[in-house]
């Protein structure tokens, strides 16, 4: 059987640490029973044990503080993080076009993870099960708002070794008819213990994943990552801390050059005076005067961070009262361009208009 390409990221992902966890390696129950061995038995007997749940649900051992997912055409990156005390920090994901978003996630009465969910146009959920009070999941589920979802049980000996698993998937509600073997094959596993590599067959179909994992005392880049993503384009931030703190928007030429036919049309829909031009007051709050007993009333950027959807909001300070714009910006051969202008937060209107 040939898989198709609706298999999502989201649902291999969790598939490939659950079945990993405790393959050929021992439980926790284990770690007391050879008081006598040498100091250099204990030591590696350490590494098989997991320090924290979260750490066991991952399948990770040793203070890790990150770990990244990538893997061939059909995988999105994935950067899992960790404090310090071995406790999930964060779970993000990136889009097709690099920028991440991070899960929300919930657990049980025991502080185990129970669900992963990301909020995007077709999200996501993953549900983990466990059995007691194990520390590794006995199933979990992957499903989305059309009905699609995907189901991995385990089956595990005494020592929480995986003997079985069965796999279930649905396409709109309908359970897809599949009989053929589902492997897993670990390696590359690093001197912690930690595999580097996941391969799985299902059928005639093969995918895999690798992860790279960050220690205690390395340098974390995936955030440096996710922050430069949030943060966007350098292009396009400067370009709208020229645009605002020189008030380059006041300028019909400057407009007219760098905004799509569509925000020219809006910007003169909003205008609001006799004859024609734009409501270049929209890229700004709506104050006409200084804010009251502030000595500091220089228009400047705050702050410029990108979402998921591209838009890109800046916060800023106009005579003195606070504001938030958000911009659909691009750029488009080599010149930067703005397509929409919302409003997001007028401290000057909520203070006089809106109590």
């Amino acid at each position: 059987m040939k898989k198709k390409n609706y298999v999502l990221f989201l649902a291999a992902f969790f598939m490939f640490f659950a079945i990993a966890a405790c393959d050929g390696k021992k439980n926790k129950k284990d770690e007391n029973e050879n008081e006598d061995e040498n100091e250099e038995v204990e030591d590696e007997d350490e590494k098989d044990d997991y320090l924290t749940q979260d750490l066991a649900t991952f399948d990770l051992r040793g203070e890790v503080i990150a770990v990244k997912y990538t893997g061939d055409e059909h995988t999105l990156p994935v950067v899992v993080q960790f404090e310090d005390n071995g406790s999930l920090k964060s779970v993000y994901k990136f889009n097709s076009e690099g920028y991440p978003e991070e899960a929300t996630i919930d657990r049980d009465s025991k502080r185990r993870i129970e669900i992963i969910s990301f909020e995007s146009d077709e999200p996501w959920i993953t549900s983990l099960i466990y059995d007691n009070s194990s520390m590794l999941p006995k199933s979990h589920m992957d499903s989305n708002q059309m009905g699609n979802y995907t189901c991995s049980t385990y089956e595990r000996d005494d020592d929480g070794n995986i003997v079985k698993a069965e796999f279930e998937e649905a396409i709109h509600g309908n359970i897809v008819e599949d009989h053929d073997e589902y492997s897993v094959k670990l390696s590359d596993f690093d001197e912690h213990g930690n595999w580097q590599r996941v391969t799985f067959k299902h059928g005639d179909y093969s995918h895999f994943y690798k992860r790279t994992i960050l220690y205690k005392g390395d340098a974390n880049t995936f955030q440096d990552d996710i922050d430069k993503a949030h943060e966007g384009d350098p292009v396009i931030q400067q370009f709208i801390i020229d645009m605002y703190e020189h008030q380059k928007y006041n300028e019909y030429d400057f407009l007219e050059q760098h905004c799509t036919p569509r925000l020219l049309k809006h910007l003169k829909d909003q205008y609001e005076y006799d004859g024609e031009g734009y409501a270049v007051w929209l890229f700004r709050t709506g104050a006409q005067d200084g804010k009251p007993d502030v000595e500091n009333v220089r228009d400047q950027v705050i702050s410029i961070a990108k979402d998921n959807e591209g838009w890109y909001h800046y916060q800023f300070t106009d005579a003195g009262w606070r504001g938030e714009n958000k911009l659909k910006i691009f750029v488009e051969n080599g010149k930067v361009m703005m397509d929409q202008v919302e409003k997001v937060y007028d401290e000057c209107y909520e203070t006089y208009y809106n109590q």
